[in-house]
């Protein structure tokens, strides 16, 4: 019985005592372990970091792809209104244009401004005439 207890003395005080063989390797390890907490600390903050670029990034891209439906959409609309503009340009040149359209409307008026007297003018001469007949 006291031999085990030698024996877990004399463990106790190589492991404890200052000048024992295991206190600088424990010592160390703890270090080491400080220093592997701190980096992977930093890894982890890094990393978050990226994730939130990451995010930001896609939202980006989703408005990329957003913006890139709309130009593609306008760019078919403008495509079919040239076509139209073209076609309603070749209709027009067919068709008489404004200036046109005043002219003849003129000429009509002065006709019936103009009725009156020729009808006038041909009683006058139906009448010189009459007696002649």
């Amino acid at each position: 019985m006291l031999l085990n207890k030698q024996v877990v003395f004399r463990v106790d005080e190589i492991l404890y005592s200052s000048g024992g063989l295991f206190v600088p390797q424990v010592d160390k390890e703890v270090e080491d372990m400080e220093k592997f907490m701190t980096v992977l600390m930093d890894v982890k903050v890094t990393l978050a970091k990226q994730t939130e670029k990451l995010d930001h990034v896609l939202d980006i891209k989703q408005k990329v792809d957003n913006t890139y439906d709309t130009a593609q959409a306008a760019d078919r609309r403008s495509r079919a209104n040239e076509k139209d503009i073209e076609d309603l340009d070749k209709d027009l040149k067919d068709k008489a244009d404004k200036d046109d359209v005043e002219r003849i409307i003129k000429e009509k008026d002065n006709w019936k401004k103009n009725m009156p007297a020729w009808v006038a003018v041909a009683i006058s001469a139906i009448a010189l005439l009459w007696p002649y007949i």
